[in-house]
């Protein structure tokens, strides 16, 4: 699963099924990109035997039965980049199935910041000093990661055999242009599909 940077605005769920990418994700940076992307494939699964792709239903990023902008945003990106890639898109009878998993969490981080120190005295042999002062300030530094997870399912043995996630800081400009980032996101993750 892949992780990336964005605000979902508190709608997003957790998947579990993340936990033991996410600490590989974070340190996976590619270089010259906004995303920070890791990929798995299933052993010894050969991805050219798939041709075609549709999408679950409903998606996980979905609201129950209703169909989120989320969601179809990614379906719009994911199947610009599947397309680019040779399958086709059949919704009544494909190879793969693709799902999606959004989550969000916050991190706190503390940092020392400017310190100032004052100090008067009367004078370089007085035995009486005047007055000090001594400040020093923490800062404290709270982000959103976002992460977005793409999986390609095999319909017919209905088992996992690829996935990747992008993951990213999420910023006032992201949470504006989500559709922007959730496109690059699977830009991202679908350049390192096999």
């Amino acid at each position: 699963s892949l992780t990336w940077e964005f605000d979902m605005s508190g709608i997003l769920r957790i998947s579990t099924r993340l936990a033991p990418l996410v600490a590989v994700m974070f340190v996976a940076a590619c270089a010259g990109s906004s995303s920070r992307v890791i990929t798995a494939s299933a052993p010894g699964v050969d991805m050219t035997q798939f041709r075609t792709f549709g999408f679950m239903q409903p998606l996980s990023t979905d609201q129950g039965t209703t169909r989120t902008i989320i969601s179809t945003h990614l379906i719009d990106s994911t199947t610009r980049e599947l397309e680019m890639a040779g399958f086709r898109r059949d919704d009544q009878n494909p190879d793969l199935l693709v799902n999606f998993f959004i989550s969000t969490r916050e991190t706190i981080s503390t940092r020392p910041s400017t310190s100032a120190t004052f100090h008067h005295s009367r004078g370089r042999y007085s035995p009486w000093s005047g007055y000090s002062f001594g400040m020093s300030t923490t800062e404290i530094v709270q982000r959103t990661e976002g992460t977005v997870d793409v999986d390609l399912i095999d319909r017919e043995n209905n088992t996992l055999v690829w996935e990747g996630a992008a993951s990213g800081r999420v910023t006032d400009s992201t949470r504006r242009n989500m559709q922007e980032t959730l496109d690059r996101a699977i830009a991202d993750i679908f350049a390192q599909f096999p």
